[in-house]
């Protein structure tokens, strides 16, 4: 009876080759992930501010409405749109340079003021916009008035004072997509610019009487001393001529 004869082949390469390689080609790997993750972040950030921008601020959007819409009406999220106030103004008198860092201080003052997981986002220009998970209408106004007075606090040591205009939407209370909760803060956004500009217009004309009669008051004041005078320069004339008893 003939015995078949059994041809063992030898490894190629030993268990250790095996895993240096595969190590190697891991590490290849990683660096190519942290390479288009930058190329990722470079897509979805704002160069000057740092935030995110328009485009990563409507996918987390679209996310965040599919995700609510699927867990009912009892998830709540919302959005803020905020704008500089008189952005144009800051521009024109102090220059460009000075407007961009009034602009990085906005969106440092937005992500200090806000929650770590909250998503604010440079939208474009002087324009920035915020999605809030799991903020109520109700929640989304107290942090506005919240954000008012830190942002009237942090005015005090600013030697151009920036104001914010904020408009706010929440779902599923407004509209039944995106671009309504965008619209609905964006009309209030305005009609609270509006409602900031009619006060600061009203409290001019005071602010002008006011420094009206200071300077009546100011202008009256050496006239009344220039009468004083002259009376007693007349007084002591009449005293000269009198006949000496």
């Amino acid at each position: 009876m003939q015995r078949k004869s059994v041809v063992r082949q030898r490894p190629t390469e030993d268990l250790n080759t095996q895993v240096l390689r595969l190590s190697r080609q891991n590490a290849v790997l990683r660096k190519e992930v942290t390479r288009l993750q930058i190329y990722r972040s470079m897509a979805y950030r704002d160069p000057l501010t740092g935030l995110w921008n328009r485009r990563y601020f409507e996918e987390r959007l679209s996310e965040e409405f599919s995700r609510s819409q699927r867990a009912g009406s009892e998830r709540r999220f919302s959005v803020l749109v905020v704008d500089i106030n008189d952005f144009k103004t800051i521009n024109d008198e102090h220059g460009h340079p000075v407007g961009d860092e009034v602009l990085k201080w906005a969106g440092s003052f937005l992500v200090t003021h806000l929650r770590t997981h909250d998503v604010p986002c440079r939208s474009g220009g002087d324009e920035f916009a915020v999605l809030l998970p799991d903020v109520s209408l109700e929640d989304a106004s107290r942090l506005v008035t919240r954000l008012r007075d830190q942002l009237a606090r942090a005015n005090t040591t600013r030697d151009i004072p920036v104001g914010l205009s904020v408009g706010t939407a929440t779902w599923p209370d407004v509209g039944t997509s995106c671009a309504d909760l965008i619209a609905h803060a964006d009309d209030e956004m305005y009609e609270d610019k509006r409602r900031q500009r009619v006060a600061r217009e009203a409290t001019v004309p005071r602010r002008a009487e006011i420094g009206a009669r200071a300077n009546g008051a100011a202008s009256e004041k050496p006239a009344r001393e220039k009468a004083s005078t002259t009376r007693a320069f007349r007084a002591a004339r009449t005293r000269s001529h009198l006949p000496i008893a």
